[in-house]
């Protein structure tokens, strides 16, 4: 494992644009990036080091000198065999295809065993419903996640998971509500896991928390730039884990409303085991992150 840093800044007003931050940082093509953005009227810098390069210090103390604020993002990069050889792993929609769909295009959830202050952990009830113009999205994609990152998948990717075996799996269809109202159901399907794991280890670090709900304490939590994701779990609290697993902590803040479609909902993290994460990185899918988690005695 590498701990990684992502530095963000705009060159646009430092004279002599990003060279004058880049060159004396001592950073290059091979870990910089420089692109105009005129929509923005940018120039975006990226610059991607491990958090101990000597340069990180350096290439501060430059952006303060010129005045300038930046983003910095934290994580970790995992060798193929961590990956392989870890015990459960978060499977991440990274934006690469995102579909608009959830509650406010009909999928229904019942909540009648949810927090009733939050609506954690509602019961889906239906297909999964997406915004019939996003279909054309699809297009060249094996594989995505709605706007609140549920995880879906092409049928034939789908029928290839169903036939490894894999445990705590199912599927639910897809439907496209198009302009006039029809439901035209589609070749994908989500991805859902049948039951959750126990709380996380309060070792885990990296979920941020904003919103969290009061009465169950289980929504709200989300991947946080500001350090690497690190989910723990307890040995014994994994004994019974399938292959495809829900998290008992819920992403998303999560708001009822009188109105179903104006309610906003928690979803829990999905976890797989590397099986899963193997068939589904053969068929070619780049559009999840994979991170590995930790396990640790109960001790």
């Amino acid at each position: 494992m590498r701990p990684e840093i992502r530095v963000r800044f705009d060159s646009s007003d430092i004279p002599g644009g990003a060279q004058t931050i880049l060159e004396p940082a001592g950073c290059g093509p091979d870990v910089a990036t420089v692109e105009d953005v005129p929509v923005l009227r940018q120039v975006v810098v990226w610059v991607t080091l491990a958090e101990d390069d000597e340069r990180v210090p350096v290439l501060f103390e430059l952006l303060r000198k010129h005045g300038e604020t930046w983003l910095e993002i934290h994580e970790d990069r995992y060798t193929e065999d961590e990956l392989d050889n870890a015990r459960l792993l978060l499977m991440w929609p990274n934006g690469e295809c995102e579909i608009d769909g959830g509650i406010w295009r009909g999928t229904t959830y019942d909540l009648s065993e949810a927090c009733p202050a939050c609506g954690t952990p509602a019961r889906q009830t239906s297909a999964m419903f997406m915004d019939g113009e996003d279909v054309p999205k699809l297009e060249g994609h094996r594989a995505g996640g709605t706007f609140v990152d549920v995880p879906c998948v092409d049928e034939r990717l789908a029928e290839e998971l169903e036939a490894s075996g894999a445990t705590g799996l199912y599927f639910r269809s897809v439907y496209a509500v198009m302009e006039d109202g029809r439901q035209v159901k589609l070749r994908w399907k989500q991805l859902c896991a049948k039951r959750s794991l126990p709380p996380m280890s309060p070792l885990t670090t990296g979920l941020g928390r904003y919103h969290e709900c009061k009465v169950c304490n289980r929504n709200g939590y989300a991947l946080t730039s500001e350090a690497p994701t690190r989910i723990v779990y307890r040995a014994s609290d994994l004994a019974d884990a399938d292959d495809v697993n829900m998290t008992w902590e819920h992403y998303n803040e999560a708001a009822l409303e009188p109105n179903m479609r104006d309610t906003h909902l928690s979803y829990p993290f999905i976890l797989v085991t590397p099986k899963v994460m193997r068939i589904i990185r053969a068929a070619g899918v780049t559009e999840f992150d994979w991170i590995p988690i930790r396990v640790i005695d109960d001790a």
